[in-house]
């Protein structure tokens, strides 16, 4: 039996990253994402701006309205466009009082230890799927629920023991 332990500790950049591999995993996500993150800010500011320039006279009522709906969208585009960043800062934060974390890996579970806060055992039957890139490794235990692992905590030998037991355990499947 194989098995494999390293030491971590997650930093924003590690948040950051497993939210954006996490938004890219399928087509609906990808596109919410744009739509809301991207898309969403950029009309939102090219509308003000051309609503100055050729706008209606704003001391009649529809002129007004237009103005708010304009402004409301603006507000609505900068706090969206926000969002993404803000989300991996407050996970961030959330554990900012846990040091070092161990993560034992092998055939039977993943056990994940902060000294003196946590203790968490996930049997191999609890993910149901995976997903990396050059920087995380995302094992999923339901659609929008994942443990992080971070690649730059591994030695290159951890990083290829760590995703041929993931590709032999979630094979069982």
């Amino acid at each position: 039996m194989e098995s494999m332990t390293f030491n971590c500790t997650l930093s924003v950049g590690d948040y950051d990253e497993a939210f954006r591999l996490h938004q890219r995993q399928n087509a609906g996500r990808w596109v919410r994402f744009l739509l809301l993150y991207r898309i969403a800010p950029v009309l939102s500011v090219v509308g003000l701006v051309l609503l100055g320039a050729y706008g209606p006279k704003t001391n009649t009522l529809p002129g007004w309205l237009v103005l708010s709906f304009a402004s409301a969208l603006l507000w609505v585009g900068i706090v969206t466009g926000l969002a993404s960043r803000n989300i991996a800062r407050r996970r961030h934060r959330q554990n900012a009082g846990q040091d070092q974390c161990s993560v034992f890996v092998d055939d039977e579970c993943v056990l994940i230890q902060v000294p003196g806060v946590s203790e968490t055992k996930r049997f191999w039957n609890c993910f149901v799927a995976v997903a990396r890139n050059d920087k995380i490794i995302l094992l999923y235990t339901s659609k929008d629920c994942f443990v992080i692992f971070p690649i730059s905590a591994m030695s290159v030998e951890q990083k290829m023991e760590l995703i041929t037991i993931i590709q032999r355990n979630l094979a069982r499947k």
